[in-house]
């Protein structure tokens, strides 16, 4: 087996790969990032909120990004592109070509470029250099859109997998959260919201008003002081043990997450947990 160097970079590699063990790992890295981020770069590019207003975070419907945030995320991904970057949908597509990689019968980016990053073809052709470097401009970008915009974001509870405790943020309408950074699974958003509300159901932890909205706060479950407050003068939530300081009372958690999932104020409009209570 021949040594030769990376077509990529100076350091060595051999002649059945065109780029050497870093620049193949980064390239994974890039194609499996858009795997599981397309979907949030996606939702960027909605047009309208569902108040119809076509406003930048409404508060009667699902908040929507930005015009300028949408504009900017629909040219890095279907459009012309942006900052002398081609679109990632050009990129793929004729990169797709260059590898004969068949393109999926439902468009879908996300699908071409998995088939791209299992298939062993990229490993020794001589398009892969210049097109890794293209998509990794593509994801550092994108990267910095997803970033700028972390609180379209929400928390949905933590990783399902054993001694795993990855608080997991997604997108409003999500159908699946991101893959874990700690143990790399991949989970259904129902299962995670699930897996919290037996969690949350089952548990004894008491606290103050202030500490139970502050826990609630940590699983993306906005209570206000004043719900709480009427919560308690109207008798629907009451303290473990009455004491005269009623700043000192404490409370059962899972009491405070039943009467926040079911109340009809619903404290913050992204958070729709009066679904799982329905099922």
């Amino acid at each position: 087996m021949t040594q030769t160097t990376c077509a990529a970079c100076w350091k060595t590699t051999d002649d059945k790969h065109i780029l050497c063990t870093s620049c193949e790992t980064q390239l994974q890295f890039d194609l499996q990032w858009f795997e599981n981020h397309l979907q949030d770069l996606e939702w960027r590019t909605n047009r309208m909120d569902k108040t119809g207003n076509g406003g930048g975070g409404g508060h009667n419907g699902l908040a929507t990004s930005p015009a300028p945030l949408r504009e900017t995320a629909f040219e890095l991904i279907e459009g012309n592109g942006m900052d002398d970057i081609p679109s990632l949908r050009d990129i793929i597509n004729e990169y797709a070509r260059c590898l004969n990689v068949t393109a999926p019968y439902d468009r879908k980016l996300e699908t071409l470029i998995r088939n791209i990053r299992l298939t062993d073809k990229w490993k020794a052709s001589k398009a892969t250099p210049t097109y890794a470097r293209i998509i990794h401009r593509i994801r550092r970008k994108a990267q910095e859109l997803l970033d700028f915009t972390l609180e379209d974001q929400i928390i949905i509870g933590e990783c399902p997998t054993d001694d795993c405790h990855r608080i997991v943020k997604v997108i409003p309408n999500a159908t699946f959260a991101p893959k874990c950074p700690d143990c790399g699974q991949v989970y259904p958003v129902s299962a995670i919201r699930e897996n919290r509300r037996h969690k949350l159901l089952a548990t004894h932890i008491t606290g103050t008003q202030t500490e139970i909205r502050r826990l609630l706060l940590q699983c993306g479950i906005i209570v206000k002081p004043g719900t709480m407050r009427s919560w308690v003068s109207r008798g629907d939530l009451k303290p473990v043990t009455p004491v005269k300081d009623t700043r000192k009372q404490r409370y059962r958690l899972s009491d405070v997450y039943k009467l926040a999932v079911r109340n009809p104020e619903k404290e913050t409009n992204i958070w729709m947990l009066l679904q799982e209570e329905q099922a």
